[in-house]
């Protein structure tokens, strides 16, 4: 009857450390799955901090094109501002040389002596034109056929 014993000593051992394996490895399973888990969610916050710093690198870049962009604005319209206050004291530049102004002057002098010169009065009627009536209105075809209308009466 000991070897009955021994027997079922065995079988409730063997029935115990089932249920011990079972117990013990679900609670190591559980363990390295949250493991897992806290390891996922470090490497997730990891990127979304790089992620963070890259976003916040591009923002401080365009901000600095921005400021850059604006300094070259406002010297352009200072430099504008002071060239139109120049203007306003100065004298405008012509748009020729003094040269250039002095030959279109005369040149205009002599375009205005020559139309003076030239509407004065004719005293002499061209050569090509002639004082006597002749061609087609000279009135000769008229008395011509008129003559001939008497003639024939």
């Amino acid at each position: 009857m000991s070897w009955i014993i021994g027997i079922l000593l065995v079988a409730v051992g063997a029935i115990i450390g089932f249920f011990v394996a079972r117990y013990w490895l679900s609670n190591h399973s559980d363990e390295a799955e949250l493991t897992e888990q806290v390891t996922q969610t470090k490497q997730q916050l990891a990127d979304y901090r790089q992620e963070v710093a890259d976003h916040l690198a591009t923002a401080q870049a365009l901000v600095g094109q921005l400021e850059e962009t604006q300094a070259k604005l406002k010297s352009y319209l200072h430099h504008s501002a002071d060239l139109l206050q120049r203007e306003q004291l100065q004298p405008s530049l012509p748009f020729f040389a003094e040269d250039t102004v002095r030959q279109l002057r005369m040149a205009n002098q002599h375009k205005q002596e020559k139309r003076r010169s030239d509407d004065r009065p004719a005293a002499d009627m061209p050569r090509d034109y002639s004082d006597s009536h002749s061609g087609l209105f000279s009135g000769k075809a008229a008395t011509s056929k008129s003559t001939a209308k008497e003639s024939t009466d």
